[in-house]
């Protein structure tokens, strides 16, 4: 059969319209490929996040397992701040069931000031992308229950490297921070106890005795340095100042021995006490005491130096009685 020259495309027709049709094919693919495009770029977020909230939800029983096994508090967000998952441990400290957490924010579970610096941090983490370790959070709920939480926030990416969400390992702190206040409270007793604990020893260890109106004594015990030296001073002025003082014993029977120092310091508090008045009576005093006195090399005449108390003390008496005894009238 020959062919219909008027029903049939010549060979020129044919080439023709195939060149159309894989032109107009790859226009469409085109299409295609720039509409996948699009609804890529339209929807990662919320496709990455369903997938995020999906693998992370308690329905998957292996990672709910898996987490539940975490003794520390671990967490899932979204980027808008949604609880996507928690773990038992998390459930637990706060005593509030999955169900009371999950999908909501940190305004519907804490109290307003913790949720807003629970907002700011886990914001500033996602905003920057950076993971915020060992950072102490302060926490209380509605019921007036609080404490401390130590979180470890690390911003979770999608596929493209976008932040999507956070993840946070949390240690409660609570125990160990009011450990640490109630150390410093008592530190802070103790060096008080301290400071009166130092000023009774030095109150003991420089005393001022008033024997009769007009003497005192002040016996003094074991080593002298600069600073049991500055006390000396310090009490035998007070005391000279407070009784009227004409006398002052001072007793070194339990001074084993004094530097040149000390005893340099001695002597000014001796001058200090003349100058008020008072005269200094040096008892008990041991022989290398007296050649650190002499070796100060200051005068010694405004000392009356005597064996012992009881001769400083009959002295003292003595003096003061011819002191207050009255002239007889010269006769003419």
């Amino acid at each position: 059969m020959q062919p219909d020259p008027d029903n049939e495309m010549s060979l020129g027709e044919q080439v023709v319209a195939l060149r159309q049709r894989v032109a107009e094919l790859e226009q469409e693919l085109a299409e295609a490929r720039r509409a996948g495009e699009t609804q890529r770029d339209d929807r990662p977020v919320e496709q990455e996040e369903g997938l995020l909230a999906r693998f992370f939800s308690v329905e998957a029983a292996g990672h709910a397992a898996l987490l539940d096994a975490i003794p520390a508090m671990v967490f899932f967000k979204d980027r808008d701040h949604r609880y996507l998952a928690v773990n038992k441990a998390y459930t637990n400290h706060y005593r509030l069931s999955a169900d009371k957490i999950v999908g909501r924010r940190d305004e519907d579970i804490f109290i307003p000031e913790v949720a807003r610096s629970y907002h700011d941090n886990d914001e500033a983490i996602m905003a920057d992308g950076l993971a915020r370790l060992n950072v102490e959070l302060q926490w209380k709920l509605e019921d007036g229950s609080d404490g401390w939480t130590l979180e470890n926030i690390v911003p979770f990416r999608d596929a493209r490297g976008s932040v999507i969400g956070m993840v946070g390992v949390v240690v409660d702190v609570t125990a160990r921070k009011r450990t640490e206040e109630a150390l410093r409270r008592t530190e802070s007793e103790l060096l008080a106890s301290q400071a009166r604990l130092l000023e009774t020893v030095a109150a003991l260890a420089t005393p001022v005795l008033p024997i009769e109106h007009g003497i005192l004594v002040l016996p003094l015990v074991g080593h002298l340095d600069g600073t049991r030296s500055s006390q000396l001073m310090e009490a035998l002025l007070l005391g000279v100042e407070r009784h009227d003082a004409e006398f002052v014993i001072i007793d070194l029977t339990g001074v084993p021995v004094i530097d040149s120092h000390v005893a340099h310091h001695l002597l000014r508090a001796v001058q200090a006490a003349v100058l008020l008045g008072a005269q200094c009576v040096l008892v008990g005093m041991s022989a290398a005491t007296a050649a650190s006195l002499a070796s100060t090399g200051e005068a010694l005449e405004e000392l009356v130096l005597l064996r012992d108390l009881r001769a400083g003390v009959r002295y003292a008496m003595s003096r003061r009685h011819a002191r207050a005894r009255p002239r007889p009238l010269a006769l003419p």
